[in-house]
């Protein structure tokens, strides 16, 4: 074989497994959140994220019965079984009519309430979900000016990168809906674990990764079962 045939055949290879990589993308995962996950009696929620790209992302609580939040085409919808019913909902409309009510659908674990600051590490090495990260210690501040310093566990791991991109990105578009919330916080923490070429692992005591499957999950999960419905506004009654 010649040296020319065996570059086009070596970039022959590069362009089969870019595509193939892309086609492949996304996986599905298992998250917690919490006040304190190391405290038993606090309250935690677990969630199934599955997603495809960074654009397509469906959230589901352990907890929440056939209810679950789907994001696509840049905007989150809240499909909920009411009454052996299923109803979707546009995420934003349904907090701006419902209020407090509409809140409980928000996964907590997508909302992230801090501006990043700086990263200080790394330390020791932990193993999550059989993936190897190092320790780093992230400092935010919140809309009113208050510190914070969590521990968070990164990896360059770039299965974990991608979740970390669709988890973020879905704050990004949830938090828009929570007037006291920074919708740009987790874009600049995104911003920040791209250019180091990390993923979120954990984050202090209140977000954990339990599991993580690359296996691209089928395009209807992401499907919404109907049109959504428009509102009346509904903030007085639901405490707005």
């Amino acid at each position: 074989m010649t040296l020319t045939r065996l570059y086009l055949s070596f970039l022959a290879a590069a362009v089969l497994i870019l595509f193939v990589g892309r086609a492949q993308a996304g996986g599905s995962a298992s998250i917690v959140a919490g006040d304190n996950l190391d405290d038993p009696s606090a309250q935690s929620v677990r969630s199934r994220i599955e997603f495809d790209t960074s654009k397509r992302v469906r959230v589901q609580a352990d907890r929440s019965g056939n209810s679950y939040l789907v994001v696509r085409d840049a905007a989150a919808y809240a499909v909920a079984d009411v009454n052996g019913q299923t109803l979707v909902f546009d995420y934003a409309q349904a907090m701006a009519t419902m209020g407090g009510m509409a809140r409980s659908l928000a996964p907590r674990s997508l909302v992230t309430d801090g501006r990043f600051v700086s990263l200080t590490g790394p330390g020791r090495t932990e193993t999550i979900a059989g993936f190897s990260g190092q320790v780093w210690l992230l400092t935010t501040v919140n809309k009113a000016g208050r510190e914070r310093q969590d521990e968070v566990v990164l990896t360059r791991d770039p299965r974990v990168r991608e979740l970390t991109d669709a988890m973020l990105a879905t704050g990004r578009i949830v938090a828009r809906a929570f007037p006291e919330l920074d919708a740009d916080a987790n874009e600049q923490l995104a911003a920040e674990l791209r250019n180091r070429g990390t993923g979120l692992l954990r984050v202090g005591n209140s977000y954990l990764v339990e599991r993580l499957d690359p296996a691209t999950p089928p395009a209807a999960r992401f499907a919404l079962p109907s049109e959504p419905m428009v509102l009346p506004d509904l903030g007085g009654l639901f405490g707005r």
